[in-house]
């Protein structure tokens, strides 16, 4: 089976099933939102159900974070860090002490995710309520910027052809 066939059994998929697949794939640190509202929109998904399924995804999976904190910071104390989450550790308190949770919450998917940006916030001192704000605006912000651009990009395409 080649991808294309993959694709076009997708788009042929009932609504609720391709949105379930966007869902799923916005819960996935690194994918997140703003790689799964695009690939829906450029796999064929309407685009506004599409943005929704992915923030919401992204939210829930980062609000999970947030309200489970306390666990995270203990399970992450017990467990070696790689060579390559220090690097990522290191950039993203770097990011909190000169930009604090707002700019953790808008810049930081550039360099490590929302997942990620939210527990160096809630380490760094950050209130759970503050950070919850902050990375629902981020979450939002980065989805229906990225699925825009993926709309817009669909529609550029199409008028070309």
């Amino acid at each position: 089976m080649d991808m294309e066939s993959i694709f076009e059994s997708v788009r042929e998929a009932p609504l609720l099933m391709q949105l379930g697949v966007v869902f799923l794939i916005s819960l996935v640190p690194f994918l997140e939102g703003y790689v799964a509202a695009p690939a829906g929109i450029f796999i064929g998904f309407p685009a506004i159900p599409t943005i929704v399924a992915a923030s919401l995804g992204n939210w829930l999976s980062v609000m999970a974070v947030v309200a489970l904190y306390g666990k995270l910071r203990k399970r992450k104390r017990d467990k070696p860090e790689s060579e390559r989450s220090k690097k990522r550790m290191e950039k993203a308190r770097k990011l909190f002490n000169k930009y604090g949770v707002p700019g953790v919450a808008l810049i930081g998917p550039l360099v490590f995710g929302h997942h990620i940006g939210a527990f160096i916030s809630l380490v760094s001192g950050a209130s759970r309520q503050y950070v919850a704000l902050w990375m629902t605006i981020g979450v939002l912000v980065w989805t229906i910027a990225a699925g825009a651009l993926a709309t817009a990009g669909v529609d550029l395409a199409s008028r070309v052809h």
